[in-house]
């Protein structure tokens, strides 16, 4: 049963704007008070900082400019000249954007001596989670500010702000608040998953849980909280984890769509992602200046066979890849923003991309939760409509299908189960003679018609059973022998007034502490000494 085609719509756009909400929520108001600012970006040989702010524009002319640094790594430097129109002191110059390892700068301003600034991955931060300094330049005083900055590789192109404090604190308070309440949400979700899987055994679980923790960790060591509260800076482990996210993601949708099943082919490819996901790991070590680009190749085709497996799944029916689908459509589209510029092949983003990756993998963990959910609401009403199969099969194993009493085996249950009962085994005379003379036909409308007298005897702790042929049986409590003796006579002549030919023979016994064959057979034995003594005495009611 497909989802109608609005209401797919509708929650699409609702996924989308969701996303673009949060990313919203992390960016920080404009602000009246700004620097002018003109900055250029330089790479050449100079070993040394300018000694003076007036020494500055000839120490300059020694760099060559570029447009841009080179993803794979490279040590450039930055000059900005700054010049305070507004009446703010308090500033921070913050290098933003993407990792950089190494970030030393002076900032040259008249008459003081140069303010020394260390920041970036290597140095400790004065604001968590973020390269920022704090620097003061006074209401109309100009300052030059240069910086020599290298790192191994760049994520995306560095940014370099200088932007008010009190601007910068709040988007530094907003955009951790973000990141560590995505971060706890991503572990969350992965820790139930954990559980859920212990108490299933359903694979797709610990998939999940562990593509959770994954993503989880690799956005931990990208916004540097390992670096901050552990001390532990090593950038071989940054790309570690995003070379495990295909891994680990495929792994769970191969299992959770079925694709072994559904599309072996689009299986065979999955897996080929896989196996090539795991042989560009070792890049993280040994190519440190490529691991970022060949990443991001292997991201880029996990997805697109992620997504296409999610809606050919969906479009044939299988109700919670729906869920699956919006999440990768939540993950692909800061991918589709952000991946490209990882390999320079599109202009930055003006927002902070890294945060809006985030939100998006964590609103794509959430949607794949709810497609777990709805998997298990799946198997569920599968197990219910297995468990309504089985109980309708074991019911229809414990009837007789022509009188629809219990039958034989049933009565072997219950017999060979209960303690002290009642037992009466009854022979339905006649019957061979109806089918000789009227047809079979006829005389399964007998059995039936004996059948319906019989149920008339059932209550509590009182079942009618038809063992074979003409052969039925009572179980019941011992204290009601005298009652049910009485109406099984009543029954023979109620069944007489509808066919003059039949009779009931019947003998009782009580099964106590004997064993159940023997009180079996004393019933037996009564019921056939009743039947031969009706032989014995002319009555043309029974047939011989």
């Amino acid at each position: 049963m497909f989802v109608n085609s609005d209401r797919r719509s509708r929650t699409v756009l609702t996924v989308l704007v969701l996303l673009l909400a949060l990313v919203g929520l992390g960016r920080a108001a404009a602000s009246p008070d700004a620097l002018t600012v003109s900055s250029a970006l330089y790479r050449g040989t100079a070993d040394a900082f300018p000694a003076t702010g007036a020494a500055v524009p000839t120490w300059k002319q020694s760099l060559r400019a570029v447009p841009r640094v080179r993803l794979t790594g490279d040590e450039s430097w930055l000059v900005m000249e700054l010049r305070n129109p507004s009446q703010n002191r308090e500033w921070v110059f913050s290098p933003q954007g993407s990792l950089i390892e190494r970030v030393s700068a002076r900032l040259y301003r008249q008459g003081r001596p140069p303010q020394i600034i260390e920041t970036g991955y290597r140095a400790e931060h004065a604001y968590m989670l973020h390269y920022g300094v704090d620097i003061t330049l006074a209401p109309g005083e100009r300052a030059w500010l240069v910086a020599r900055f290298s790192s191994p590789f760049y994520a995306s192109q560095p940014e370099f702000v200088v932007s008010s404090r009190a601007d910068y604190r709040r988007k530094v308070s907003r955009e951790n608040f973000l990141i560590l309440a995505a971060l706890g949400a991503l572990i969350t979700l992965s820790v139930y998953n954990l559980f859920v899987y212990a108490g299933t055994r359903n694979r797709s679980f610990l998939y999940y849980a562990a593509y959770m923790l994954t993503y989880c960790a690799g956005w931990a060591f990208t916004f540097h909280i390992p670096a901050d509260v552990f001390g532990l800076r090593d950038l071989r482990l940054h790309y570690l984890w995003f070379f495990l996210l295909p891994v680990l993601n495929t792994l769970f949708y191969l299992h959770f769509l079925q694709l072994d099943t559904r599309l072996p082919r689009l299986a065979r490819l999955s897996r080929g992602v896989i196996w090539l996901s795991l042989a560009l790991l070792p890049s993280s070590f040994f190519l440190l200046p490529y691991a970022h680009v060949l990443a991001t190749g292997a991201i880029s085709l996990w997805l697109v066979l992620a997504l296409v497996a999610g809606v050919i799944s969906w479009r044939q029916g299988f109700e919670p890849a729906r869920f699956f689908v919006l999440g990768l459509l939540a993950l692909f589209l800061p991918a589709a923003i952000i991946l490209p510029g990882n390999v320079g092949l599109t202009p930055d983003v003006p927002f902070n991309s890294e945060l809006f990756t985030l939100l998006g993998g964590t609103l794509d963990g959430l949607l794949l939760a709810f497609a777990l959910a709805d998997l298990i609401r799946l198997l569920s009403r599968q197990n219910q409509a297995s468990i309504a199969q089985l109980r309708q099969a074991l019911t229809l194993a414990r009837t007789d299908t022509l009188t629809g009493l219990l039958n034989r085996y049933a009565f072997e249950q219950a017999f060979n189960a209960s303690g002290n009962q009642l037992l009466i085994v009854m022979d339905l005379d006649g019957l061979k003679g109806i089918n000789d003379k009227q047809g079979h036909l006829k005389g399964d409308e007998l059995l039936r018609a004996f059948a319906r007298h019989l149920r008339t005897l059932e209550g509590e702790g009182i079942t009618t059973y038809r063992l074979g042929g003409d052969e039925y049986a009572v179980l019941a409590p011992p204290s009601e022998e005298k009652r049910l003796v009485a109406r099984v006579r009543e029954i023979e002549s109620e069944m007489q007034a509808e066919y003059p030919t039949s009779g009931v023979s019947f003998g009782v016994a009580h099964t106590g502490h004997a064993p159940k064959i023997s009180a079996f057979e004393e019933a037996d034995q009564r019921m056939y000494r009743q039947k031969m003594s009706k032989k014995g005495v002319a009555r043309p009611s029974l047939l011989t």
